[in-house]
């Protein structure tokens, strides 16, 4: 492949072709993640409650609070995980005055990474037919469907929140990490996230499990930064789809922003990409 030069070096073209690569790389992470949740829960064998040790373990049962809930933010309802989403759309006007809106990407709640939601949660019990085991809900990768939608507009935007509850009753699938009791510690609020959202008195309610703790032998929780931990409220087969969903929907996000950021820093660096391919 021949290099054609098309021009000069282009700084802004530079910067925002890396700034591409460096956001389709943060991108990858969710589909990076996506693809090890699937992995873990086809190998690992749903069990009793009555049955959970220490180790990997994945139950299914119906939710029992611990003895806290939160409110949701849409509905007078509470739920022991409250997961919510705000989109906004940009209206322009045009010389014609006819409104138009830019594109946005109306996501499906349980495919959206928690990163890109805000998560309230606090302790609560799986219980199925054998017993109960406490579960370290603020800790969890969340997987919900929507509850609540609502719409607003202001001016030139219209606002979209969505919401996702667990609510005691529910059916739920949980995967995580089963440890002895005596051995949980709180997790320390961490992150720049966590650290702006404080600042505007925004951060989210998490109660760790240590709130809960009377008696039990273990809780599921996350052990380990990099463990897998997810509560979804629909069966295990249906988790597999929305994690093969999930990975292969932000698996091409990713390969178009580190495409698109390649290209404009080619030819921010002067390189014809188009004529160096032969096209």
């Amino acid at each position: 492949m021949v290099v054609a030069q098309s021009g000069t070096l282009e700084p802004g073209a530079l910067v925002g072709g890396v700034l591409l690569v460096l956001a389709g790389l943060w991108v990858g992470r969710i589909a990076v993640r996506s693809l090890g949740r699937l992995v873990t829960m086809v190998g690992t064998e749903t069990r009793a409650v009555e049955a959970v040790e220490p180790g990997t373990v994945e139950v299914e049962g119906t939710v029992a609070p611990a003895g806290g809930e939160v409110e949701s933010g849409l509905e007078d309802e509470t739920a022991v995980i409250v997961e919510h989403r705000t989109q906004t759309e940009q209206r322009q006007q045009y010389a014609n005055e006819q409104s138009n809106s830019l594109p946005r990407i109306p996501l499906p709640q349980q495919l959206t990474p928690n990163a890109l939601n805000s998560v309230s949660a606090v302790p609560f019990y799986v219980e199925d037919d054998t017993g109960r085991v406490l579960v370290d809900g603020a800790r969890a990768d969340t997987s919900l469907d929507a509850d609540a939608k609502d719409r607003e507009r202001t001016g030139h935007r219209r606002e979209y929140s969505v919401e996702g509850r667990l609510e005691p009753g529910d059916d739920v699938y949980v995967l995580g990490q089963a440890i002895p009791a005596e051995e949980y510690t709180p997790p320390e609020p961490s992150g720049i996230l966590h650290t702006l959202l404080s600042l505007f008195g925004l951060s989210p309610e998490k109660m760790p499990a240590s709130t809960a703790l009377d008696g039990e032998d273990v809780v599921i929780t996350r052990d380990g930064e990099n463990s897998e931990f997810v509560v979804s409220d629909t069966a295990e087969w249906r988790g597999w789809i929305r994690q093969t969903a999930m990975a292969i929907l932000w698996a091409a996000i990713t390969l178009a922003l580190v495409a698109g950021g390649a290209y404009v820093l080619l030819t921010g660096a002067g390189i014809d990409v188009a004529e160096s391919l032969g096209l």
